[in-house]
């Protein structure tokens, strides 16, 4: 029987990570065929829709909605479903006296922080110009005279800064020691 216990304990573990995830949609948000915000749109998915989480891919969630309809949405745009569930924080006499009592500290609740990693080398392959984009980025472009103004304004200084080196490439080490 000791034997067969860590044997049921991976099986009830390994059972409860192959169930889909359930989450709501936090707004309307369009189901996306592709995990880009310009791919084609799958569906339109209104507030608080119920979904099933299949897979995550960068700052994307793989999503199934009730209808069948499988695509992607932006991770920030959805809530886990038992989050929804949980009554507000200092909902009740207890909360009310408990956000008394904590008054001035920090609360317990989480933050979700989602990491995306850089372009990949298809990505940059892909990449083609943007002008339209461009022009727009150059609309918050400072002239110099506005630049040496808000360097004096803060009290900062010129620092002559050395021009960089060709990229490294892929898989090659720059740092000495490495």
């Amino acid at each position: 029987m000791r034997r067969a216990a860590p044997w049921v304990l991976m099986l009830l573990l390994a059972a409860g990570a192959a169930q889909a995830e359930s989450a709501l949609t936090m707004k309307a948000i369009d189901l996306q065929a592709q995990p880009q915000s310009d791919s084609a749109v799958v569906a339109s998915l209104p507030e608080s829709a119920r979904v099933e989480v299949l897979g995550r891919r960068g700052a994307w969630s793989q999503v199934k909605t009730a209808a069948g309809h499988s695509g992607w949405v932006r991770m920030l745009s959805l809530k886990p479903e038992s989050a929804a569930a949980q009554p507000a924080p200092g909902s009740g006499a207890l909360g009310a006296v408990g956000s008394l009592l904590s008054a001035g500290r920090s609360t317990n609740t989480a933050t979700v922080t989602t990491g995306v990693r850089g372009l990949s080398e298809e990505d940059l392959q892909r990449a083609q110009a943007n002008p339209a984009e461009l022009e727009k980025a150059q609309r918050f472009r400072a002239d110099r005279n506005a630049a040496q103004d808000f360097a004096r304004r803060g009290n900062l200084v010129p620092a002559k800064v050395d021009e960089f080196g060709e990229p490294a490439r892929s898989g090659e080490r720059t740092m000495e020691g490495g």
